[in-house]
């Protein structure tokens, strides 16, 4: 685990980005005229099970994403905005590739004290603590970069 376990969104974090309750779901799709009931356009829809979150250390950028890293949500601070855009790509990117592995972390380990066996674990492929260790050192050296960078200019 890194040693910086404040600075990014943890396991508990409460989030604004509830997922609706499929019973609180109104059907907005028929019209009434027939009086037949007819399926919500969100009943068609499918959604990837969110799984990892990650944040910058400011908490300006949040992502959700899929065990594989594919984000699910993303939520932008307008001041992120006047930046440099492919930076704030480099950024999400990272964000989602944390988010990912913490979250194979997180299900390998889940797995194991589920009582599976350390071999039979290994064969899904999942990430284990170095790979969180070694993301979370990608992430600090890359945020500890900009952090200089902003204000020193060549002239």
């Amino acid at each position: 685990m890194s040693s910086h376990s404040g600075r990014y969104i943890g396991n508990d974090w409460d989030d604004d980005w509830d997922d609706p309750d499929p019973e609180d779901a109104t059907d907005t799709a028929g019209d009434g005229a027939d009086g037949a009931d007819t399926p919500a356009a969100a009943e068609d829809e499918w959604s990837l099970q969110t799984v990892g979150r990650a944040a910058t250390p400011t908490g300006s950028i949040e992502v959700q994403t899929t065990l594989n890293g594919l984000p699910t949500a993303i939520r932008i601070e307008r001041t992120e905005m006047d930046g440099s855009a492919a930076r704030l790509a480099k950024t999400i990117l990272l964000l989602c590739r944390q988010a990912g592995v913490r979250a194979g972390a997180r299900q390998r380990a889940e797995l194991l004290a589920g009582g599976h066996t350390l071999e039979a674990v290994s064969y899904t492929g999942l990430p284990g603590e170095r790979e969180v260790a070694a993301i979370d050192r990608a992430v600090d050296d890359f945020f500890d970069e900009d952090e200089t960078g902003t204000w020193l200019r060549r002239v």
